[in-house]
Protein backbone atom coordinates (compact mmCIF):
# COMPACT_ATOMS: atom_id res chain seq x y z
CA UNK A 1 0.00 0.00 0.00
CA UNK A 2 1.97 3.38 -1.35
CA UNK A 3 2.14 6.43 2.08
CA UNK A 4 0.26 9.37 1.52
CA UNK A 5 2.85 12.37 1.80
CA UNK A 6 1.20 15.29 3.64
CA UNK A 7 1.42 18.87 2.67
CA UNK A 8 2.51 21.13 5.12
CA UNK A 9 1.04 24.54 4.99
CA UNK A 10 2.23 27.29 6.72
CA UNK A 11 -0.03 29.92 7.16
CA UNK A 12 1.15 33.75 8.35
CA UNK A 13 -1.14 36.12 10.15
CA UNK A 14 -0.39 39.52 12.31
CA UNK A 15 -2.04 37.96 14.97
CA UNK A 16 -3.97 34.67 16.00
CA UNK A 17 -6.99 36.44 17.70
CA UNK A 18 -10.61 36.69 17.59
CA UNK A 19 -11.52 38.16 14.01
CA UNK A 20 -13.16 37.44 10.54
CA UNK A 21 -9.65 36.10 8.58
CA UNK A 22 -8.46 33.92 11.92
CA UNK A 23 -12.22 32.31 11.44
CA UNK A 24 -11.51 31.55 7.88
CA UNK A 25 -8.06 30.36 8.97
CA UNK A 26 -9.14 27.95 11.98
CA UNK A 27 -12.49 26.86 10.05
CA UNK A 28 -10.25 25.85 6.84
CA UNK A 29 -7.55 23.97 9.14
CA UNK A 30 -10.60 22.19 10.84
CA UNK A 31 -12.22 21.29 7.66
CA UNK A 32 -9.03 20.08 5.49
CA UNK A 33 -9.10 16.50 5.82
CA UNK A 34 -6.19 15.82 8.34
CA UNK A 35 -4.91 12.62 5.73
CA UNK A 36 -3.54 15.08 3.58
CA UNK A 37 -2.23 18.14 5.24
CA UNK A 38 -0.11 18.97 8.01
CA UNK A 39 -0.68 22.83 9.38
CA UNK A 40 1.47 24.99 11.58
CA UNK A 41 0.24 28.77 12.33
CA UNK A 42 3.05 31.32 12.57
CA UNK A 43 1.85 34.97 14.44
CA UNK A 44 3.98 38.15 13.69
CA UNK A 45 3.11 39.49 16.60
CA UNK A 46 1.25 37.03 19.01
CA UNK A 47 -2.06 34.68 19.51
CA UNK A 48 -4.51 34.02 22.34
CA UNK A 49 -4.69 30.79 23.90
CA UNK A 50 -8.43 30.61 23.88
CA UNK A 51 -8.12 31.36 20.19
CA UNK A 52 -5.15 28.64 19.70
CA UNK A 53 -7.27 26.12 21.43
CA UNK A 54 -10.15 26.24 18.63
CA UNK A 55 -7.11 24.43 16.28
CA UNK A 56 -6.86 20.50 16.49
CA UNK A 57 -4.12 19.88 19.28
CA UNK A 58 -1.95 18.41 16.07
CA UNK A 59 -1.61 22.16 15.09
CA UNK A 60 1.79 24.19 16.10
CA UNK A 61 1.19 27.68 16.66
CA UNK A 62 4.73 30.06 16.95
CA UNK A 63 4.93 33.84 17.43
CA UNK A 64 7.61 36.01 15.96
CA UNK A 65 7.25 38.73 18.64
CA UNK A 66 7.56 41.51 16.19
CA UNK A 67 7.91 44.91 17.91
CA UNK A 68 5.83 47.38 16.69
CA UNK A 69 7.03 49.19 13.70
CA UNK A 70 9.70 48.04 11.08
CA UNK A 71 11.47 45.07 13.25
CA UNK A 72 13.66 43.74 10.58
CA UNK A 73 14.31 40.71 13.06
CA UNK A 74 11.44 38.93 12.24
CA UNK A 75 13.01 38.07 8.61
CA UNK A 76 15.88 36.18 9.84
CA UNK A 77 13.60 34.49 12.63
CA UNK A 78 11.15 33.49 9.71
CA UNK A 79 13.88 32.32 7.68
CA UNK A 80 15.54 30.04 10.38
CA UNK A 81 11.83 28.99 11.17
CA UNK A 82 11.63 27.82 7.05
CA UNK A 83 14.72 26.39 6.64
CA UNK A 84 14.22 23.96 9.86
CA UNK A 85 10.65 23.39 9.15
CA UNK A 86 10.69 23.26 5.31
CA UNK A 87 6.59 23.50 4.32
CA UNK A 88 5.39 22.60 0.74
CA UNK A 89 3.03 25.86 0.86
CA UNK A 90 3.50 29.11 2.67
CA UNK A 91 -0.03 30.68 2.87
CA UNK A 92 0.33 34.63 3.86
CA UNK A 93 -3.01 36.69 4.77
CA UNK A 94 -3.04 40.52 4.15
CA UNK A 95 -0.53 43.01 3.49
CA UNK A 96 0.87 42.87 6.98
CA UNK A 97 2.38 39.28 6.44
CA UNK A 98 3.06 39.75 2.21
CA UNK A 99 6.84 40.84 2.52
CA UNK A 100 7.31 37.61 4.56
CA UNK A 101 7.01 36.25 0.83
CA UNK A 102 10.07 37.29 -0.48
CA UNK A 103 11.44 34.74 2.55
CA UNK A 104 9.43 32.27 1.12
CA UNK A 105 10.77 32.82 -2.26
CA UNK A 106 14.47 32.99 -1.16
CA UNK A 107 13.60 29.64 0.90
CA UNK A 108 12.27 27.91 -2.65
CA UNK A 109 8.83 26.92 -0.61
CA UNK A 110 7.55 24.67 -3.45
CA UNK A 111 3.89 26.90 -3.59
CA UNK A 112 3.43 29.85 -1.86
CA UNK A 113 -0.23 31.76 -1.62
CA UNK A 114 -1.53 35.02 -0.66
CA UNK A 115 -5.08 36.13 0.26
CA UNK A 116 -6.57 39.65 0.64
CA UNK A 117 -9.30 39.90 3.28
CA UNK A 118 -9.92 43.33 2.88
CA UNK A 119 -8.00 46.37 3.94
CA UNK A 120 -7.27 48.66 6.95
CA UNK A 121 -7.75 52.27 8.08
CA UNK A 122 -4.42 53.03 6.53
CA UNK A 123 -5.83 52.28 3.25
CA UNK A 124 -9.16 51.47 2.89
CA UNK A 125 -10.14 52.34 -0.88
CA UNK A 126 -6.97 50.59 -1.93
CA UNK A 127 -5.34 53.42 -3.29
CA UNK A 128 -1.77 54.37 -1.16
CA UNK A 129 0.66 54.09 -3.92
CA UNK A 130 3.44 52.80 -1.62
CA UNK A 131 0.71 49.59 -0.56
CA UNK A 132 0.26 49.07 -4.30
CA UNK A 133 4.18 49.31 -5.14
CA UNK A 134 4.66 47.04 -2.23
CA UNK A 135 2.13 44.31 -3.58
CA UNK A 136 3.23 44.89 -8.04
CA UNK A 137 7.26 43.86 -6.82
CA UNK A 138 6.02 40.82 -4.33
CA UNK A 139 3.25 39.18 -6.17
CA UNK A 140 5.13 37.99 -8.80
CA UNK A 141 7.11 35.83 -6.76
CA UNK A 142 3.98 34.11 -5.39
CA UNK A 143 1.99 31.72 -7.65
CA UNK A 144 -1.44 32.48 -6.17
CA UNK A 145 -3.22 35.67 -5.02
CA UNK A 146 -6.37 34.96 -3.56
CA UNK A 147 -9.20 37.29 -3.06
CA UNK A 148 -12.57 36.83 -0.97
CA UNK A 149 -15.04 38.88 -2.94
CA UNK A 150 -15.37 40.49 -6.73
CA UNK A 151 -14.92 43.99 -5.04
CA UNK A 152 -11.15 42.52 -4.12
CA UNK A 153 -10.46 40.64 -6.77
CA UNK A 154 -11.37 43.43 -9.40
CA UNK A 155 -9.21 45.98 -7.70
CA UNK A 156 -6.38 43.57 -7.55
CA UNK A 157 -6.80 42.71 -10.95
CA UNK A 158 -7.51 46.35 -12.85
CA UNK A 159 -5.68 48.78 -10.14
CA UNK A 160 -2.55 46.44 -8.72
CA UNK A 161 -2.41 44.62 -12.24
CA UNK A 162 -2.01 41.02 -10.67
CA UNK A 163 -1.54 38.18 -13.98
CA UNK A 164 -4.97 36.73 -14.10
CA UNK A 165 -3.45 33.25 -14.41
CA UNK A 166 -2.46 33.76 -10.74
CA UNK A 167 -5.41 35.47 -9.30
CA UNK A 168 -8.27 33.17 -7.64
CA UNK A 169 -11.54 34.50 -6.10
CA UNK A 170 -12.44 32.41 -3.05
CA UNK A 171 -15.35 33.45 -1.33
CA UNK A 172 -15.39 33.07 2.41
CA UNK A 173 -18.22 30.34 3.85
CA UNK A 174 -19.82 29.50 7.21
CA UNK A 175 -21.31 26.33 8.66
CA UNK A 176 -24.81 26.76 8.16
CA UNK A 177 -25.89 24.17 9.98
CA UNK A 178 -24.09 25.30 12.81
CA UNK A 179 -25.31 29.40 12.64
CA UNK A 180 -29.00 28.31 12.52
CA UNK A 181 -31.80 30.75 13.94
CA UNK A 182 -33.96 29.70 17.28
CA UNK A 183 -38.06 29.31 17.49
CA UNK A 184 -39.66 32.60 17.99
CA UNK A 185 -40.42 32.37 21.57
CA UNK A 186 -37.06 32.71 23.04
CA UNK A 187 -36.39 35.63 21.58
CA UNK A 188 -36.46 39.11 24.02
CA UNK A 189 -39.23 41.80 23.95
CA UNK A 190 -36.91 44.76 23.72
CA UNK A 191 -35.23 45.00 20.29
CA UNK A 192 -31.93 44.15 19.64
CA UNK A 193 -29.38 45.69 17.33
CA UNK A 194 -26.23 43.53 17.37
CA UNK A 195 -22.69 44.32 16.09
CA UNK A 196 -19.94 42.18 16.06
CA UNK A 197 -16.56 43.25 15.32
CA UNK A 198 -12.78 44.39 16.54
CA UNK A 199 -13.35 48.35 18.26
CA UNK A 200 -11.19 49.75 15.05
CA UNK A 201 -11.63 52.80 13.19
CA UNK A 202 -12.13 51.08 9.92
CA UNK A 203 -15.02 49.44 11.84
CA UNK A 204 -16.29 53.06 12.30
CA UNK A 205 -18.93 51.82 15.58
CA UNK A 206 -19.17 55.27 16.91
CA UNK A 207 -21.22 55.54 13.80
CA UNK A 208 -23.37 52.90 15.20
CA UNK A 209 -24.11 55.06 18.85
CA UNK A 210 -24.09 58.29 16.92
CA UNK A 211 -27.03 56.56 14.59
CA UNK A 212 -28.86 55.31 17.90
CA UNK A 213 -29.02 58.69 19.26
CA UNK A 214 -30.43 60.29 16.43
CA UNK A 215 -32.92 57.42 16.16
CA UNK A 216 -33.89 57.89 19.91
CA UNK A 217 -34.70 61.61 18.77
CA UNK A 218 -36.82 60.73 16.18
CA UNK A 219 -38.91 58.85 17.99
CA UNK A 220 -39.66 59.06 21.69
CA UNK A 221 -40.81 55.24 22.50
CA UNK A 222 -37.23 54.07 20.43
CA UNK A 223 -35.05 54.30 23.65
CA UNK A 224 -37.39 51.98 25.43
CA UNK A 225 -38.16 49.50 23.13
CA UNK A 226 -34.83 48.99 21.47
CA UNK A 227 -30.84 48.28 22.49
CA UNK A 228 -27.38 48.25 20.80
CA UNK A 229 -24.77 45.94 21.78
CA UNK A 230 -21.76 45.67 20.24
CA UNK A 231 -19.14 42.55 20.88
CA UNK A 232 -15.59 43.06 20.45
CA UNK A 233 -12.55 44.43 21.15
CA UNK A 234 -9.88 46.88 20.44
CA UNK A 235 -7.85 50.12 20.39
CA UNK A 236 -11.33 52.00 20.05
CA UNK A 237 -12.97 50.79 23.54
CA UNK A 238 -11.91 53.96 25.73
CA UNK A 239 -13.04 56.03 22.95
CA UNK A 240 -16.30 54.54 22.98
CA UNK A 241 -17.05 54.36 26.34
CA UNK A 242 -16.51 57.68 26.37
CA UNK A 243 -19.13 58.56 23.43
CA UNK A 244 -21.84 56.26 25.14
CA UNK A 245 -21.52 58.57 28.48
CA UNK A 246 -21.23 61.74 26.78
CA UNK A 247 -24.79 61.10 25.17
CA UNK A 248 -26.54 59.61 28.46
CA UNK A 249 -26.62 55.76 26.61
CA UNK A 250 -25.48 53.76 29.14
CA UNK A 251 -28.68 51.78 29.72
CA UNK A 252 -29.50 51.39 26.40
CA UNK A 253 -25.80 50.54 24.28
CA UNK A 254 -23.80 48.13 25.75
CA UNK A 255 -20.22 47.18 24.89
CA UNK A 256 -19.90 43.47 26.18
CA UNK A 257 -16.00 42.83 24.97
CA UNK A 258 -14.94 39.90 22.82
CA UNK A 259 -16.64 36.83 22.94
CA UNK A 260 -15.55 33.20 21.26
CA UNK A 261 -18.73 31.66 21.04
CA UNK A 262 -20.90 33.95 18.66
CA UNK A 263 -23.34 31.77 18.29
CA UNK A 264 -25.06 32.44 21.30
CA UNK A 265 -24.76 36.35 21.01
CA UNK A 266 -26.85 36.03 18.01
CA UNK A 267 -29.45 34.67 19.14
CA UNK A 268 -29.96 37.59 21.31
CA UNK A 269 -30.19 39.95 18.16
CA UNK A 270 -32.90 41.04 16.02
CA UNK A 271 -30.79 43.05 13.64
CA UNK A 272 -27.54 42.87 12.49
CA UNK A 273 -25.77 46.22 11.99
CA UNK A 274 -22.31 47.18 10.85
CA UNK A 275 -20.49 50.45 9.96
CA UNK A 276 -17.20 49.86 8.40
CA UNK A 277 -15.52 51.75 6.34
CA UNK A 278 -14.04 48.92 4.44
CA UNK A 279 -14.40 45.32 4.22
CA UNK A 280 -13.98 42.16 2.35
CA UNK A 281 -17.12 39.67 2.71
CA UNK A 282 -17.27 39.43 6.59
CA UNK A 283 -17.12 36.20 8.50
CA UNK A 284 -19.68 37.95 11.21
CA UNK A 285 -21.80 38.86 8.43
CA UNK A 286 -22.23 35.76 6.65
CA UNK A 287 -22.97 34.23 10.64
CA UNK A 288 -25.46 36.86 12.00
CA UNK A 289 -27.28 36.12 8.01
CA UNK A 290 -27.08 32.82 8.39
CA UNK A 291 -28.86 33.18 12.01
CA UNK A 292 -31.78 34.80 9.85
CA UNK A 293 -30.92 38.33 11.29
CA UNK A 294 -31.56 41.43 9.35
CA UNK A 295 -28.47 42.64 7.87
CA UNK A 296 -28.17 47.19 8.16
CA UNK A 297 -24.75 47.38 6.66
CA UNK A 298 -22.58 49.81 4.70
CA UNK A 299 -22.44 50.02 1.30
CA UNK A 300 -18.58 49.37 1.01
CA UNK A 301 -15.91 46.59 -0.67
CA UNK A 302 -18.01 43.26 -1.06
CA UNK A 303 -20.95 43.88 1.24
CA UNK A 304 -23.17 44.23 -1.21
CA UNK A 305 -21.98 41.23 -3.15
CA UNK A 306 -24.15 39.54 -0.52
CA UNK A 307 -26.69 41.83 1.08
CA UNK A 308 -29.45 43.21 -1.30
CA UNK A 309 -33.27 44.71 -0.91
CA UNK A 310 -34.83 41.64 -0.33
CA UNK A 311 -32.58 40.48 2.43
CA UNK A 312 -31.20 43.79 4.39
CA UNK A 313 -30.58 47.25 4.14
CA UNK A 314 -27.59 49.37 2.85
CA UNK A 315 -26.35 52.72 3.49
CA UNK A 316 -23.39 55.07 2.82
CA UNK A 317 -20.78 54.60 5.37
CA UNK A 318 -20.82 57.86 6.67
CA UNK A 319 -25.00 57.99 6.70
CA UNK A 320 -25.55 57.95 10.53
CA UNK A 321 -29.22 59.82 9.94
CA UNK A 322 -30.11 56.78 7.19
CA UNK A 323 -28.93 54.61 9.78
CA UNK A 324 -31.71 56.34 12.07
CA UNK A 325 -34.17 55.86 10.09
CA UNK A 326 -33.99 52.55 9.41
CA UNK A 327 -33.41 51.65 12.97
CA UNK A 328 -36.77 53.26 14.27
CA UNK A 329 -38.64 51.39 11.09
CA UNK A 330 -37.66 47.83 12.37
CA UNK A 331 -38.37 48.70 15.79
CA UNK A 332 -42.31 49.90 14.80
CA UNK A 333 -42.66 46.97 11.86
CA UNK A 334 -40.44 43.87 13.35
CA UNK A 335 -42.39 42.09 10.73
CA UNK A 336 -40.15 43.73 8.16
CA UNK A 337 -36.92 42.03 10.33
CA UNK A 338 -38.60 38.87 10.22
CA UNK A 339 -39.33 38.48 6.43
CA UNK A 340 -35.99 39.94 5.47
CA UNK A 341 -34.17 37.41 8.32
CA UNK A 342 -35.48 34.49 6.16
CA UNK A 343 -34.34 35.95 2.90
CA UNK A 344 -30.82 36.22 4.26
CA UNK A 345 -30.37 32.99 5.52
CA UNK A 346 -31.47 32.11 2.04
CA UNK A 347 -28.70 33.47 0.41
CA UNK A 348 -26.04 32.51 2.23
CA UNK A 349 -27.03 28.62 2.38
CA UNK A 350 -26.93 29.12 -1.63
CA UNK A 351 -23.86 31.49 -1.89
CA UNK A 352 -21.91 30.96 0.83
CA UNK A 353 -21.51 27.76 2.10
CA UNK A 354 -18.21 26.80 4.43
CA UNK A 355 -18.28 23.53 1.99
CA UNK A 356 -17.73 25.21 -1.27
CA UNK A 357 -15.26 27.68 0.44
CA UNK A 358 -12.91 24.08 1.50
CA UNK A 359 -13.19 22.35 -1.36
CA UNK A 360 -11.33 25.57 -3.23
CA UNK A 361 -8.56 25.63 -0.75
CA UNK A 362 -7.95 22.57 -0.66
CA UNK A 363 -7.91 22.24 -4.49
CA UNK A 364 -5.28 25.39 -4.57
CA UNK A 365 -3.47 23.25 -2.02
CA UNK A 366 -3.02 20.92 -4.58
CA UNK A 367 -1.54 23.16 -6.73
CA UNK A 368 -4.70 23.15 -9.57
CA UNK A 369 -6.41 26.15 -10.49
CA UNK A 370 -8.62 25.09 -13.39
CA UNK A 371 -11.71 24.68 -11.14
CA UNK A 372 -10.63 27.87 -9.52
CA UNK A 373 -10.29 30.21 -12.00
CA UNK A 374 -12.36 33.94 -12.55
CA UNK A 375 -12.64 35.29 -15.65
Amino acid sequence: MAVIMKKKIVHVVLNLDIGGLEKVLVNCINRLPQSQYQHEVVALKGYSEEFKALLPSSVNVFSLNKKDGNDWSIFASFYKYLKCNKPDILHTYNLSTLELQLVAFICRVPLRVHAEHGRDIFDPTGSNKKYKLLRRLLFPLIHYVVAVSDDLFQWLKHDVGVKKHKLLLIANGIDTEYFKPIKETEKAQCFVFGHVGRLAKIKNQKLLIDAFLHASKIDSNFVHNAKLVIVGEGECRGELEERIKEVNLSESVSLVGAKINMLDEYRRFDAFVMSSLAEGIPMTLLEAMSCELIPVVTSVGGIPEVVNSENGYLYDSGDDQKLAQIMVQLVNKRSLAKMAGKEARKRIIDHYSEVAMVEAYSTLYQGAKTKLCVE
